[in-house]
């Protein structure tokens, strides 16, 4: 339950960086420093990289499962 809840938060603070890469970039338009737009979106990679490894050790570990119904394993 806690690698789900990891996952939850993690795509929701994704969200919230890109939206905040988005202000920043609509803030600062035509202003030559646009470092903020860069952070913002580097922090929003590294918080996908994160979920991406996340997700990828819950399936490793049978934390976390496939519940597709077209899944042939479901049956």
């Amino acid at each position: 339950m806690l690698l789900k809840t990891l996952v939850v938060l993690l795509l929701i603070a994704n969200i919230i960086a890109l939206g905040t890469a988005f202000y920043a970039m609509m803030h600062d338009m035509g202003e030559e420093k646009v470092s903020r737009t860069a952070k913002f979106l580097t922090i929003r990679v590294s918080l996908a990289g994160l979920l991406l490894v996340v997700v990828v050790y819950g399936l490793v570990t049978g934390q976390l499962g496939l519940a597709a119904p077209w899944h042939p394993t479901l049956s």
